[in-house]
This record gives structure tokens, sequence and C-alpha cells, in this order.
């Protein structure tokens, strides 16, 4: 066995990439990486037995060039004998849109491995280099990115895959992370094998070409010309702090969370006790877990959301994906839900009826004469022409036997963040207010000792039924 493919096996092991009899969708351009990743693992199944499907993803960005490349890796498969799936991309989609062509371009061809992989039950294997890793790492320093981002590429991550049935993760791994792309193209002269040439990873208009081939040579040949493997170094050093953040981020998380129904809800001052790298890693927690992944967040959006801190109650801020973080009181509400609106609902007695707004059902019942009940619930006197079930508006009254009090000043009273207050059920009886949600200790109506002509009202979960 060739030296390049021992060294891929002391990576596969290393970081348990797979095991022996494992299903490996490898994503192959008819670049020269890409190539050398696929004739390695064909040499290594006589050593660690594989099951290899070649998947190759058409941009259509080269035109008749990106045809080429097609059928060269189509060839080449059939040479090998290995089985492939090709997938093309819409015909002048690059022309839609403002955004990034190189992420949009990855992501796509992500996309395509990823649910050929689910289908079949693959795992992905790509051909990034060291040297890919060291121009991430470049790239990412200088835009300024913390230890997660100076992690660098990964040598096995997940790749999440939206569908209509739900989110999905598929296992990507990088066997040739440890290898040089000189190693690369000296095991293909090895092997004789020709390679596709894409000529635009020469446009030096791109951030990465322009690492690639100016700032990373520079480096070498000024600072250390072992510059590669110093930074990969780095690269390593930084994902294990990324990882130890993480972890202790979401022990932080746990501890600051407060229950929130469809939303992320922190105590803002169990958060302050936190170190600030801690702060960080909890805001980032909650903003993963409400909006589903930090896609497009940045350290200002962190550190805008930390700054609520030191203003008012009421102030907000709004991060990508439509998440929104606003300081109620002394705590932090992170939510991707628009405003609530107004609802009211007419409820007959007996009967029932589902807030579909807040997942509640509120339920009326003639107790039975018969012994006492042991439901929690709110006791009102008959008769009665109207009840109804709504959310609170501007200017409602809760009459007092002796005075009247605005709602909104008993929630400034009671410290009821804005977000609760649409969501709280009011029971109003022949158009007045008789119970508020969450006010009980306040306003109590007690069960009276002779039940008769009296109705219990009960506020049940969505799980009621």
């Amino acid at each position: 066995m060739k030296v390049f493919v021992q060294k891929i096996v002391l990576t596969i092991e290393k970081y348990q990439l797979f095991s022996r009899g494992s299903r490996v969708l490898v994503g192959v351009s008819g670049g020269v990486d890409s190539v050398a990743l696929l004739l390695a693992l064909v040499d290594l199944q006589l050593k660690f037995p594989l099951e290899l499907l070649v998947a190759h993803f058409n941009h259509r960005l080269r035109g008749e060039e990106s045809d080429k490349d097609e059928e060269f890796v189509c060839k080449l498969c059939r040479d090998l004998e290995v089985r492939f799936e090709v997938g093309h991309a819409e015909t002048g989609w690059w022309r839609r849109g403002n955004t990034n062509l190189e992420e949009s371009a990855r992501r796509q061809r992500y996309d395509f491995f990823s649910r050929l992989a689910l289908k079949e039950g693959y795992i992905v294997a790509t051909g990034h280099t060291l040297n890919d890793q060291a121009e991430t790492f470049l790239m990412k320093m200088i835009r300024g990115a913390g230890p997660t981002g100076l992690a660098g590429i990964y040598p096995r991550r997940f790749h999440r895959v939206n569908s209509l049935e739900g989110s999905s993760r598929v296992v990507v791994v990088r066997p040739l992370l440890y290898h040089t792309r000189d190693e690369v193209v000296r095991y293909l002269s090895e092997k004789d094998q020709s390679c596709r040439i894409d000529k635009t990873n020469q446009d030096l208009d791109f951030d990465r070409n322009w690492i690639r081939h100016e700032l990373v040579p520079l480096l070498k040949n000024k600072l250390n010309i072992r510059l590669l493997e110093s930074l990969s170094r780095s690269a390593d050093l930084f994902r294990e702090i990324g990882d130890f953040l993480r972890t202790e981020g979401k022990k932080g998380f746990s501890q600051c969370e407060m229950s929130a129904a469809k939303a992320i809800r922190l105590n803002l001052t169990s958060v302050e006790k936190l170190p600030s790298i801690l702060r960080k890693e909890v805001i980032r927690e909650a903003i993963r877990k409400c909006k589903g992944d930090l896609k497009k967040i940045t350290l200002r959006h962190v550190e805008n959301v930390l700054e609520l801190n030191q203003l008012s109650s009421g102030k907000e801020v709004h991060l990508p994906g439509g998440l929104r973080v606003k300081r109620e009181y002394e705590t932090l509400y992170f939510s991707t839900d628009s405003p609530s609106k107004a609802f009211c609902y007419e409820l007959t007695v007996p009967g029932e009826v589902y807030v579909r707004e807040v997942g509640k059902y509120v339920v009326a019942r003639k107790p039975t004469l018969r012994g006492k009940s042991n439901r929690k619930g709110i006791w009102i006197k008959l008769p009665m022409s109207s009840m109804r079930v709504r959310n609170w508006k501007p200017g409602d009254r809760f009459e007092l036997p002796s005075s009247s009090k605005k709602l909104k000043e008993l929630f400034q009273k009671e410290r009821i963040p804005k977000s609760r207050r649409d969501n709280l059920l009011i029971l109003e009886v022949d158009n007045q207010i008789v119970w508020l949600e969450d006010f009980s200790k306040n306003f109590n109506y007690q069960m009276p000792d002779d039940k008769v002509g009296t109705v219990q009202i009960e506020i049940f979960d969505e799980n009621f039924r």
C-alpha cells in the first residue's frame, strides 16, 4: 500500500471517519483533489472494504467545460467499475438573486450529495486537503472570526438537509485533510492519472484564489516554509477550544433558560454572572435553538444582544432569519414569531373552546351537587347572558370591589413581559372582565359553599385530549 494511502488510513482511524464495510459516497468534481481521493479509496478497498458511490454535480457555470467535467468523471467511474450518480443545476441559476456565487454553488452541491447519501445510507467524503484548511483559516482570521470559525474545516462533521419531511443530518468526512496538495499531485503522477483543470480557480477576483495563489506563497517564502502544517495545528487547537466553549455554553444556557412557550427566554441576571466568553456562547446557543442554526450570525449580532443589558425594558434587536431579541425586565426574549393578533372565542355552558393562538382549551362545566371538586378552576355565578375568552386590548380594565384598574397597570406592577401579555387568556362575562390568567393570586374566585347557580371554568394545555 502506498504511503499516500497509508496516511489516509491513519486519518480515518484517528478521527473515526468510517469503519470497514462502510458505504461511502465520494464527491468528485474531476479536479486533482477529488480524483485522488477516489483512487485512494479504491486502492484502500484491498485492506479496508468499502462500498463506494461517486456523486458528481454539474453546476453549469462554464458551459461546455462543465459538461466535459461530467463526461470525464463518468468515464473514470466506468473504468474503475464504481457506481456513480450525476446531478445538474438549473440553467442560469447563478443570475438569480444576490447571493454569493461560491457559497450558493457549494450549498447546491452539498445538498445533492446529502440527499443522495440519505436516500441510500451513505457517508459523504470530500477531497479537502491541508491547503484548503490553511486557506480557510487565513480567510476566517482576516474576516475576524472567533474560536469556532478559526477551527476551520472539520475532519468529520454533519451537514443538515431540510425538506418537506423535516430536517436530517448526513455525516461528511475529509480523509485528505492532512495531505498537502503537493502530495496529492505526486500520487496522481505515480498513478499516471489525468484530471480536469477548472480555469476559474485561477481567477484572483475570488478571495480564496487570491489567498491560494498570492498570500500563501508569500507567507511561506517570507515567514514559514511549513506554513500549511502550522496553520493546520492552529485550526486543530481552535477546534478543541470551540468544542469546549460549546459544551460550557450549553451548560450555561441551561442555567439561564426560563420556561417560555414557542420561544426562548433567558434570565439576564444569570447571563451577566458568567464570564464574558461564555455569555457569548449562551447567546449563540439561544439563537441556535430559536432559529435552528447560526447562519449569517456574526460576533456583532451577539454583542448587540448582550448590549440590551445596558438598555431599558422593551428595547429589541433584529437578527438574520427573522429572529427578534427583546429585553423584558430582567429577561432576554428570543422569538421568530410575528406579533400576536387579537382573538376572541364565544364559550357556552356547558362547553369548551380551543384557543389555537395559545394552544389551550377552556372548558365550562356545571359542577355536580355531590362532593367537592378537587380541580382548580374559576367559579362564576349564574345567570349570565354571554361568556367570551379573548386576549387583552388597550384600554381594558379590571373592576375590583373598591376600585378599577387598567390591565396595563396590572401588567407593569406584576412585571408581566410584553411578549406574554397578548397571549394571556381573559374571561369576559356580560362584557365585564372577571378573570385574567396568571393573576389568580390577586383576583381569586373561590368555590362557593353552595354550588347551585355557578359554573366552573378550567384551562388545559393542548394535550388535554
